[in-house]
């Protein structure tokens, strides 16, 4: 049991190790971008955009893996073992931030048609497909 609360422990940090990645991506890219201007600029978006959604993936089966093992203290010690909730919902709170960032980083105008046009292509990948396409 011991090692199974020192994983849990484990997996909630890493994603708030993740989720504070994500945010500094997106922090870093908009402090520079607020605008895509340019190829370059568009070429960084998607590096971006990529690594987040990478990372996005990881998160994802962090959560999944906390949540059983969350169900598997609330089974095993049943009241006291819903503890756990709290310590996944606070790792969880870490995302906030970084969602906020993902929905103004959604949101960037572009310098001209041809660049909109690419910007809305890496949207649609961003959210609807789980892995980029470009």
């Amino acid at each position: 049991m011991f090692i199974l609360v020192i994983l849990y422990l484990g997996l909630c940090s890493a994603s708030i190790v993740v989720s504070q990645r994500i945010e500094f991506l997106l922090s870093h890219f908009l402090s520079k971008n607020p605008v895509i201007t340019n190829e370059v600029v568009l070429s960084e978006y998607k590096s971006t955009v990529r690594k987040c959604m990478h990372l996005t993936l990881t998160q994802i089966g962090i959560i999944v893996v906390s949540i059983c093992i969350c169900i598997a203290f609330i089974w095993y010690k049943g009241f006291s073992g819903a503890f756990a909730i709290t310590v996944l919902g606070g790792a969880l709170g870490f995302g906030q931030e970084a969602a906020k960032l993902e929905e103004k980083a959604k949101t960037l105008d572009c310098a001209n048609s041809d660049l909109e046009q690419q910007y809305q292509k890496i949207l649609d990948t961003w959210g609807k497909k789980p892995l980029p396409d470009f």
